[in-house]
């Protein structure tokens, strides 16, 4: 299975996701690859210092750039899991991705300015799906308050606003605004790995919504 992790807007998370991801998926036993189609390439800094520090599961990494369709296709023939970090922008490597990708996952805030590239992404789903009509969209709510106070509403808003998006479908997961998520990332470490059951809970979420619903 072949899984895109972007969207149109820098800073919402994606590479957070990406390589949460790929260690819950990974820790279920199946073989994960993590594909870092970022030129800033934090994908490919994570997976050093996790090398680096010995920690399993492991996962292979891989770093590709421009047209990345062939391989993809040729990566997710073998491995059960291919995981791919994309550039917060319109990129040529989400667009050929996606033309091969079973799932994209889009992280964004409750942001006006994160929301405003809902528009943008749904007419390049629309374009893709001419070559690629099986391409499922799910976005994925990151950085959400855990204020009790304002948590319910920033969610109906986003629910609300992506509402007016069809070809996009809701994650019922939520990621919130949790410093662990930084902490780990310089360690190679998941915060699956990491000691915080908040943090723990909501990847476990995720990767179950995912697994179940594709």
């Amino acid at each position: 299975m072949i899984i895109i992790v972007g969207c149109n807007k820098g800073g919402a998370g994606k590479t957070t996701t990406a390589t949460n991801l790929a260690v819950a998926i990974a820790r279920r036993g199946k073989e994960v690859c993590l594909v870092d189609a970022d030129p800033q390439r934090s994908g490919s800094r994570w997976h050093a210092e996790r090398e680096a520090n010995g920690l399993q599961p492991a996962i292979t990494p891989m770093e590709k750039r421009d047209n990345i369709a062939s391989a993809l296709k040729s990566l997710g023939e073998k491995y059960d899991y291919v995981l791919v970090d994309v550039a917060g922008r319109n990129s040529r490597e989400l667009i050929s991705g996606a033309a091969v990708a079973n799932l994209i996952i889009a992280p964004h805030q409750a942001s006006q300015l994160d929301l405003d590239t809902l528009s943008e992404l749904q007419e390049q789903i629309i374009r893709v799906r001419d070559v690629n009509p099986g391409l499922q969209v799910a976005a994925y709510q990151t950085m959400a308050s855990t204020n009790p106070s304002v948590k319910g509403t920033e969610r109906q808003e986003f629910l609300a606003y992506l509402a007016e998006f069809p070809e996009i479908q809701a994650l019922n997961s939520v990621g919130y605004y949790r410093k662990v998520y930084r902490d780990v990332i310089p360690q190679g470490k998941s915060v699956l790995e990491a000691d915080n059951p908040s943090a723990v809970a909501e990847i476990e979420a995720l990767v179950q919504e995912v697994l179940d619903g594709h």
